[in-house]
């Protein structure tokens, strides 16, 4: 903001100023002339906070999770409602990820691709048994989960399991999972 103020100062006070109400004289700005730079850097400083909010919610427009009392209920739903972007966004960059079979993923392309093909086949998840244990802005987290989907053959099945994740508190105030193995027994 005060850059703004700055920069609208300047350009107040140079000979060829855009804005006619505001004059030179002498040592500075009159009254008027100074209250009109500071709503124009009271506007841009608004346009610039509008912008930070967009920018925190990533380059995707999802807004990330700040609550981690929530976030298994916006994994959850994000998940029964299919929503590949969602998802992905809820996993850092260089995730380590294990699928419900074991299989180790590094990074969002296999988180992706793995659920990618999950909801091909329209499972809905509950993540119950839910708990983390918090260390600053990291948190070990463990829930059961029951799968219900059909398989290719057409078969309802019903799948039960557990995760053993870490989350952790990113810079726009999202959590996020730097470790998700998905592929603990639930019992």
């Amino acid at each position: 903001m005060i850059a703004s103020l700055v920069r609208a100062c300047r350009h107040a006070l140079s000979n060829d100023s855009a804005i006619p109400q505001i004059r030179r004289e002498g040592a500075g700005l009159t009254r008027s002339g100074f209250l009109r730079v500071a709503a124009a850097g009271v506007l841009s400083a608004g346009i610039a906070v509008g912008a930070g909010r967009a920018f925190a919610a990533g380059s995707s427009g999802i807004a990330p999770v700040t609550d981690l009392d929530k976030f298994y209920d916006a994994w959850q739903d994000r998940f029964n409602a299919h929503d590949i972007e969602g998802m992905v966004d809820l996993y850092v960059a260089d995730v380590t990820y294990i699928n419900p079979e074991g299989k180790e993923l590094i990074g969002k392309t296999g988180v992706r691709a793995d659920f990618e093909g999950l909801f091909a086949m329209k499972p809905q998840i509950d993540l119950h048994d839910r708990k983390h244990i918090v260390y600053h802005d990291i948190a070990l987290t463990t829930n059961h989960w029951t799968l219900k989907l059909t398989d290719a053959a057409g078969k309802a099945q019903e799948l039960t399991g557990g995760g053993i994740e870490v989350v952790r508190k990113e810079s726009d105030g999202g959590w996020r999972f730097i470790i998700d193995d998905a592929s603990r027994s639930a019992s």
